[in-house]
C-alpha cells in the first residue's frame, strides 16, 4: 500500500515539475506549415499556423488583409483550439490558399504576438517564409500555338449602313401612305335604313331571279326584324310573332298606326312562310312596298341618341339626314 502511495506521489511530483518547466522554459511554441509545396496552377494548398502555450498566455494572430497571403488568394479559412499535454493549449489557425501565377512564389514572414493575460506588453514570433512552387497543367517543354488573341468588332460599312438606313426609311413611308390611303377609301357607316333597304333590294332581286315566294317573304320579314332591333333596342328576329307584337305594343316608341301596319305585315308573312298561303304578283309588290314604307317613315320621325362608336362616327352623316340621330 505504501509503495502504491509512492508511485503515485512520484508520478504526481514528475508531472508538475514537467509543467512547470515547460511553462517556464517554453511558454509559447509557433511554428507554420503546409500540406503540399507543389501544386498546379489554381489548386488549394493549406497553411496553418500553430501555437502551443500555456492557459495563463494569450496570442494574438496576424490578420491578413484583402484576404491575401503574399502572392496567394486566401479562398477559405477556419480556426481549431484543444488541450495538449502538461496543461497546454493548442490553437491553430488555417487558410486554403490558391495562386494563379506559375513560378516559385513565397508565404511571407509571418509575426504573432503573445503574452500573460494579465499584462499588457506583448512579446514577438515570426515565423520563416514558406517557398511554394506553383507548376502549369501542361507538361514540360509543351507550348499552346492556337490560341490567338480576341478579333476587333466587325464594323459595319458605310455604304451598307446607309442602304439599311434608306430601306427602313422606304418602309416607314410606304407603310404610311398605305395607312392613308386605306383611311381615304374607308366606306362611311350605313344608317339602319339604309343597311335595311339594300336588304329589301336584294331579296326582290333574288325572288325575281328564282322565284321562290316563301324565301322572299322569309328575307324581308327577317330584314323588318332587324331594323327594329337596330333602332328600338328590340330582340325581335329572335321572338315569334306574337312575342314581338306583345313587345311592341308595351313599346311607346312606334305609333298606333305603325303598329297597326306592321302586326299587317308580319301576319301576311306568317301566311307565305307558315300556311303556305301563295300570294300574287300584286301581294309580293305590296308586302315589298309595306316594309319599305315602314322603315322609311319610322327613321324619318324616330330621333335616337348614339350609343356605341359606329353612331358617333356616323352622326356627321346623320346630320345630312334631316338631323336624324342614331
Amino acid at each position: 500500500m505504501r509503495r502504491l502511495f509512492l508511485r503515485i506521489g512520484v508520478i504526481a511530483l514528475l508531472v508538475f515539475a514537467g509543467t512547470s518547466y515547460a511553462n517556464a522554459a517554453d511558454p509559447v511554441t509557433i511554428r507554420g506549415f503546409v500540406n503540399k509545396r507543389t501544386v498546379l496552377i489554381g489548386d488549394r494548398v493549406r497553411y496553418t499556423i500553430e501555437a502551443k502555450h500555456a492557459k495563463n498566455i494569450e496570442v494574438e494572430f496576424p490578420v491578413f488583409a484583402d484576404k491575401r497571403i503574399g502572392d496567394f488568394e486566401i479562398k477559405e479559412s477556419g480556426r481549431k483550439t484543444e488541450e495538449g499535454f502538461f496543461g497546454r493549449v493548442i490553437e491553430a489557425r488555417w487558410y486554403d490558399i490558391a495562386s494563379y501565377e506559375i513560378g516559385k512564389h513565397a508565404i511571407p514572414e509571418v509575426v504573432l504576438k503573445y503574452g500573460s493575460k494579465s499584462k499588457t506588453d506583448k512579446k514577438s514570433v515570426s515565423i520563416k517564409p514558406l517557398d511554394i512552387a506553383v507548376e502549369s497543367v501542361l507538361s514540360k517543354g509543351v507550348s499552346i500555338s492556337d490560341i490567338k488573341d480576341i478579333k476587333a468588332p466587325i464594323g459595319i460599312p458605310e455604304i451598307l449602313r446607309n442602304i439599311i438606313i434608306a430601306f427602313a426609311c422606304i418602309l416607314i413611308i410606304s407603310a404610311l401612305v398605305w395607312a392613308y390611303v386605306k383611311f381615304l377609301k374607308r366606306k362611311p357607316l350605313k344608317l339602319p335604313h339604309e343597311m335595311a333597304m339594300e336588304e329589301l333590294e336584294a331579296h326582290k332581286a333574288v325572288f325575281a331571279r328564282a322565284g321562290d315566294v316563301k324565301l322572299y317573304y322569309v328575307g324581308i320579314s327577317d330584314s323588318v326584324r332587324r331594323y327594329i332591333e337596330r333602332v328600338f333596342r328590340v330582340r325581335a328576329p329572335e321572338m315569334t310573332t306574337e312575342e314581338f307584337l306583345i313587345s311592341l305594343g308595351l313599346s311607346g316608341s312606334l305609333s298606333a298606326e305603325e303598329k297597326a301596319s306592321l302586326r299587317e305585315f308580319l301576319s301576311s308573312c306568317d301566311l307565305v312562310k307558315f300556311a303556305k298561303y301563295s300570294p300574287d304578283k300584286d301581294e309580293t309588290d305590296a308586302v315589298f312596298n309595306t316594309a319599305r314604307n315602314f322603315i322609311l317613315r319610322s327613321f324619318e320621325r324616330i330621333r335616337v341618341v348614339p350609343s356605341n362608336v359606329e353612331g358617333r362616327q356616323s352622326q356627321s352623316r346623320i346630320k345630312e339626314t334631316k338631323d336624324v340621330h342614331i
